[in-house]
């Protein structure tokens, strides 16, 4: 099975990597902090679980991959990770649970959408949608 590193043109160099990851380290630390003192202070807050953590490490290394500009990462009541691109003329996000599953919408002007749901194992897919975020965002 062809992994994502090998459809990748250009990859992203070594140096861009390690700032990136360093910031995804930090984004994801500082969220999931939020969460958890959400969750202290609240019990009906569903906690966020570690698969979801590493699930959504595991992604967004992949962003860095596709020279992605870093998105917004939040948390949610479900016990999920939210990413998100933020435009003008419209929206794009990604749900993580934890389930090895991705959920994507993406919502723009006039109607235009498209979403969907996909293993993160699932290569052949998820690159297709990586592939639509880069043509997008970039």
């Amino acid at each position: 099975m062809e992994t994502l590193q090998t459809e990748i043109e250009p990859a992203a160099s070594s140096t861009d990597k390690v700032l990136f990851r360093k910031q995804v380290q930090h984004e994801l630390d500082e969220t999931r902090q939020e969460a958890e003192a959400a969750y202290a202070l609240d019990k009906e807050i569903d906690p966020i679980p570690d698969s979801a953590y590493n699930d959504t490490l595991v992604l967004l290394e992949m962003l860095c991959n596709y020279k992605l500009p870093m998105p917004e990462v939040s948390w949610a009541e479900d016990g999920s990770f939210s990413i998100g691109w933020y435009l003008d003329e419209g929206i794009i996000t990604m749900g993580i649970y934890g389930d090895d599953l991705v959920i994507y919408n993406a919502f723009f002007e006039e109607k235009r959408q498209f979403e969907g749901i996909c293993a993160l194992s699932d290569t052949p897919m998820l690159s297709g949608f990586l592939k639509m975020l880069t043509n997008i965002l970039m």
